[in-house]
């Protein structure tokens, strides 16, 4: 990245830290689905917004979202953001709707556990919500009809353990399936929403969102001022930089310039000497 491309990433730094401090002010709290590509993340805010036959948030086979998408519900916002690690662009995007986000839905979809990807992405949520990361950060492993009982039950053991090294803490966590709720929803079946995990998972949110209402605009001001602190750090190693390439493109310059001022000088020093022999010899002769 040259130093025009530099400048350029501090501007946009600089109005998206501007454009959140005039967006700090207290409203409903915002829940971001945040995770990779593919992680069942707009299916799950489908489920939770009563959108489980008619789509609000666009699912596909491929990757459909690709800009942070906002629905307003009575108690909360819900936030889509594009799947991370596809492009920077939608990493860019996903990065913002985090930014914004008092509270993240964090969606793994199995088999497995979490990646070296995505153990990164709970290092960054620690960054983004400092003490508080424990309340702010909810645990979501979708698509669980893709593992049977007993591995499910690893797998999230293993999350929740990745989640308590990495996060310092061991937040809430849901198994969820986006699918089975969608059944129980069209074929009016209570037990099977229930077995989904989702109503679980809508009611825990909602007692989240109303506890955190009183301390809403306290809590954005601090990620605010802890976002401007790292952005004038980051801005200060940047002039550092700068200042020690100027020094090493002029070093050259400086070596020869005071090569040349010792030059000037002893030139000066031996003409003074030179001057001040003539002159003697002069009045010398004027003597004779």
């Amino acid at each position: 990245m040259d130093r025009a491309e530099r400048i350029e990433a501090f501007e946009a730094k600089y109005q998206l830290f501007a454009s959140q401090r005039s967006d700090a002010a207290p409203a409903k709290p915002r829940i971001a689905a945040w995770g990779l590509v593919k992680a069942g993340k707009s299916s799950l805010l489908n489920m939770l917004s009563g959108h489980a036959s008619d789509e609000h948030f666009q699912t596909g086979d491929i990757r459909t979202t690709r800009i942070n998408q906002a629905l307003e519900l009575d108690d909360y916002v819900l936030v889509d953001t594009p799947g991370l690690g596809f492009d920077a662009d939608d990493t860019q995007q996903a990065n913002q709707g985090l930014d914004k986000a008092d509270v993240v839905l964090f969606v793994h979809a199995p088999p497995g556990e979490l990646d070296v990807e995505e153990v990164a992405l709970l290092d960054q949520l620690r960054n983004a919500y400092g003490d508080e990361v424990g309340e702010r950060v909810v645990l979501v492993i979708s698509q669980l009809d893709k593992l049977q009982d007993a591995d499910l039950a690893e797998v999230r053991q293993t999350i929740e353990r990745q989640a308590l090294i990495h996060l310092g803490t061991k937040p809430e966590c849901f198994v969820i399936s986006s699918t089975r709720f969608k059944s129980g929803v069209e074929k009016n079946k209570e037990g099977l929403c229930i077995k989904s995990g989702i109503p679980q998972l809508a009611q825990h949110l909602q007692t989240l969102s109303k506890s955190l209402n009183h301390s809403l605009e306290e809590a954005r001001q601090k990620r605010l001022a802890r976002r401007a602190l790292e952005l004038c750090e980051s801005i200060d190693v940047a002039i550092e930089q700068e200042i020690k390439l100027i020094e090493q493109v002029t070093q050259p310059y400086v070596v020869k310039a005071k090569a040349f001022i010792e030059l000037i000088d002893g030139a000066r020093r031996t003409f003074k000497t030179h001057t001040s022999d003539m002159q003697k010899a002069r009045k010398k002769l004027d003597s004779l």
